[in-house]
């Protein structure tokens, strides 16, 4: 009964629009399963090609080709000017076509929730097996944003962490990211378009669970991956605010995620995310204090820990993850679905950790989810007054409404 009323917004939405553009059907059956979603139900999604993209390397700071080529802020601002719904940017990196996609809010809204019922915001644990060593932390701790508590990890290879990995990765360079799905890449949009620029980066393979500097399968266990396709929302290029819309997708050409396993994702209060993350005292120990970051960074930084920034060569492409709790700040910035769009942190991160997850893993007991996405940091090197210091782009409706999408359209 749901899926119909989806076929109807979305029939009603495209009838709305005048502009030539391609309507690409989704088979929900196919997608979800016959036991959530009715046979011959689908929808049909807007797609508008916008033209040739503009592309650089993810390592560079200088533009590959003049402004004046490829889709402009102000083509992307007209486009979605005075419209109400979901629209995402979408870059096909083997063609080099860029494209707006739009859907209705209710359509996004009964499709996401068409995704939860069928699970497929639950994490897997892939066919990969653990190994039997613990982890293990490395000889230094880094002290540079007044006190730094980042230790580098050995358990790369368990899950969930083999499900996190860098994207590209150099001493000045890269990001990192998380698999929510079998070729699904969650990070953040200014991994994936370079605003300074006004280009999508290139150069950006995913390694999951990378452990070092070497290009082979000692610190490349599960390889390395080339994308397909970059989603961001339209917002990101054509709001004012473009930090609140600091999230985006990578398509990946193979599915790393069958034998690593991906983390689930879910939006949840602002309540529960508090209770969740944040310590209380509670006799010998505490509740709550169950959420994490752990990610690549940069080791040419002055922020970057102490050991890495020592000794690049060796610790290179190595994770990192604070050894206290991701606790929260304050919640702020209201996005398109109503929601607070983004969170504070307390967590240590530096340049590298863009993009990377801020994860639990006791959702509703042991689930292991990604609640939001690293974006920003307010200070580099921080006094020891300033706390909450990093900003992170958390995950809402509208972020779900994106994985759900592209997941089912590209499985």
């Amino acid at each position: 009964m749901k899926t119909q009323v989806i076929s109807a917004i979305a029939l009603a939405f495209a009838a709305s629009h005048a502009a030539a553009a391609e309507y690409r059907p989704l088979d929900l059956a196919a997608a979800f399963g016959p036991e959530v979603a009715s046979e011959k139900s689908s929808i049909a999604v807007r797609w508008e090609h916008l033209g040739s993209a503009r592309f650089g390397d993810m390592s560079m700071d200088t533009p590959s080709a003049p402004v004046e080529n490829g889709v402009d802020e102000e083509r992307i601002k007209s486009a979605i000017a005075n419209k109400e719904g979901r629209f995402w940017i979408a870059v096909n990196l083997n063609s080099g076509q860029e494209y707006l996609v739009e859907m209705p809010s209710e359509t996004a809204k009964s499709l996401r929730l068409l995704a939860s019922k069928a699970g497929a915001d639950r994490g897997f644990a892939g066919t990969a097996a653990d190994p039997q060593e613990p982890d293990s932390y490395g000889q230094a701790k880094g002290w540079s944003n007044g006190v730094d508590t980042r230790t580098r990890r050995t358990n790369n290879t368990t899950y969930p962490f083999r499900a996190m990995g860098q994207i590209g990765g150099g001493v000045d360079w890269g990001c990192s990211g998380t698999l929510v799905g079998r070729r699904h890449v969650l990070t953040a949009a200014h991994c994936l378009y370079n605003d300074d620029t006004d280009q999508w980066t290139l150069g950006g393979r995913f390694r999951p669970g990378r452990e070092g500097s070497c290009d082979n399968a000692t610190c490349e266990p599960y390889g390395e991956h080339e994308g397909t396709w970059y989603f961001t929302p339209a917002e990101y290029r054509a709001a004012n605010n473009q930090w609140n819309y600091d999230y985006g997708l990578i398509v990946l050409e193979g599915t790393p995620g069958n034998q690593t396993g991906w983390l689930g994702y879910v939006a949840t209060s602002q309540g529960n995310l508090s209770d969740l993350c944040d310590k209380v005292p509670f006799g010998p120990g505490y509740l709550g204090g169950q959420c994490y970051n752990r990610g690549y960074p940069a080791c040419s930084f002055a922020e970057a820990p102490a050991e890495c920034r020592n000794n690049p060569a060796a610790f290179q492409g190595w994770a990192y993850q604070d050894t206290n709790p991701c606790e929260i700040g304050s919640f702020g910035s209201a996005g398109e679905d109503g929601w607070a769009a983004r969170f504070t942190t307390n967590c240590d991160i530096s340049r590298g950790h863009s993009g990377s997850a801020v994860y639990s893993d006791a959702w509703d007991g042991d689930g292991k989810v990604v609640l939001g996405v690293v974006s920003t940091h307010s200070c580099t090197t921080c006094s020891a007054g300033e706390v909450y210091v990093n900003g992170i782009r958390r995950v809402t409706p509208e972020v779900l409404d994106m994985i759900a999408y592209f997941k089912a359209e590209m499985p």
